[in-house]
């Protein structure tokens, strides 16, 4: 996403769908990390320098059309503490509503990642992948 001086800003996102007996749910995440230059070890910022928003697209045949957003969320990032002891930083769990929300269909979810460098906000998106979604 970004990797300048001093500071790499990455994500990851990821999208499932409810579907019956399995353990799912219709959930879009995203999350967001602060990292050294060159995208090595997790970086310590304050819960004001560091966010993450998730939006859900459906294919509606010819384009990746926009069907929900979460709101922002904030928060600190670090080298430990997030799943087996790596980077964390703030993250979003979002239930975007299965097809109830836009049709059944191709579904997939970005998340739009800030990091505050200390002069302005480094940022990207990044992409989950599609699924169908009935």
């Amino acid at each position: 996403m970004y990797n300048g001086p001093g500071l790499c800003a990455q994500g990851d996102a990821g999208i499932d769908h409810a579907r019956p007996n399995v353990f799912s749910g219709n959930l879009a995440y995203g999350n967001a990390y602060a990292l050294t230059q060159g995208c090595g070890t997790g970086l310590t910022k304050p819960a004001s320098q560091a966010g993450v928003q998730v939006h859900v697209f459906r294919w509606n045949g010819s384009e990746w059309q926009l069907c929900r957003s979460s709101d922002w969320k904030f928060g600190p990032t670090g080298q430990t503490g997030g799943d087996l002891g790596s980077p964390y930083g703030p993250s979003i769990v979002f239930d975007y509503g299965g097809s109830a929300s836009c049709g059944p269909g191709r579904y997939g979810a970005q998340a739009h990642v800030m990091v505050w460098d200390g002069s302005q906000w480094r940022e990207g998106h990044v992409w989950s992948g599609a699924e169908t979604v009935p």
